[in-house]
C-alpha cells in the first residue's frame, strides 16, 4: 500500500512538473504552424496568377472557414497545409485529408479549421496595413479561442514577423475590449471588434 501511494505521489508530481512544459512546446510550435500559414498567404501574395483568383466568384465573397475551403479547392494553398490548419491543442477539431479536394463538389468536413481568415478579396489589403492602422489577419475561432487559455489567444499581426498570444489583460488595456466578453463570447470580438474586425469565422 505504500508503495502504491508512493507510486500515486511520484505520478502526481510528474504530471505536475512535465504538463506545463508540454504545453509552451506548443505554444512554440503554434506560433510556427501560424508561420506556415501566413507563409502560404504570402505565397498568394507574390503570385499574380493567385492573386487574381482572389477577386473571383467563390473566393471573394469567402471568408474565414469558408475562404481556406475555397484556396485549398482551387489551389491557390498547398494541400501540405491542410494540417495546419488545425490548432495543435485543439479540443474540437480534427485534420481533414485531401479526399474532399478531388471530390467534384466536395466541400471540406466540418470542425477541419481552428483559424479565422480575412474575406477573400480583402485578404491582400489587410495583410499589408501597418502601424496604427493595423489589423488582426488570422487567430484562433471561437471554438478554439481558449486553447491556450493562460497564454491567451494567437493572433498574427498584419504587420507582425511571427505570430504571438494577446491575453485578456492587452485586450482590454491595450484594445479596449470587454473582458467578460473576451473570456466568454469570442464571437462577438472576431469580426466585429477592432483590431478583429478583419478577420472571420
Amino acid at each position: 500500500m505504500v508503495v502504491i501511494g508512493i507510486l500515486g505521489l511520484l505520478v502526481g508530481i510528474l504530471a505536475v512538473a512535465v504538463i506545463p512544459r508540454l504545453t509552451e512546446a506548443k505554444n512554440k510550435l503554434e506560433v510556427k504552424q501560424v508561420g506556415d500559414l501566413m507563409a502560404g498567404f504570402q505565397g498568394i501574395a507574390a503570385d499574380d496568377s493567385k492573386r487574381g483568383k482572389l477577386g473571383k466568384k467563390g473566393v471573394a465573397e469567402a471568408k474565414g472557414e469558408k475562404l481556406y475551403e475555397a484556396l485549398f479547392k482551387k489551389r491557390l494553398l498547398d494541400d501540405a497545409l491542410l494540417s495546419k490548419i488545425v490548432s495543435l491543442n485543439t479540443k474540437t477539431d480534427n485534420k481533414a485529408d485531401k479526399a474532399w479536394i478531388e471530390e467534384e463538389g466536395g466541400t471540406m468536413p466540418a470542425n477541419s479549421v481552428s483559424y479565422t481568415a480575412p474575406k477573400g478579396d480583402d485578404l491582400m489589403k489587410v495583410m499589408s496595413l501597418k502601424g496604427k492602422g493595423r489589423k488582426i489577419v488570422l487567430t484562433f475561432n471561437s471554438r478554439n479561442w481558449l486553447n491556450y487559455e493562460d497564454q491567451g489567444a494567437i493572433v498574427q499581426w498584419s504587420d507582425g514577423e511571427t505570430a504571438q498570444y494577446m491575453n485578456k489583460e492587452e485586450a482590454t488595456d491595450e484594445h479596449n475590449l470587454d473582458a467578460e466578453t473576451w473570456t466568454n463570447s469570442p464571437s462577438e470580438i472576431i469580426g466585429e471588434k477592432a483590431p478583429f474586425d478583419r478577420t472571420f469565422e
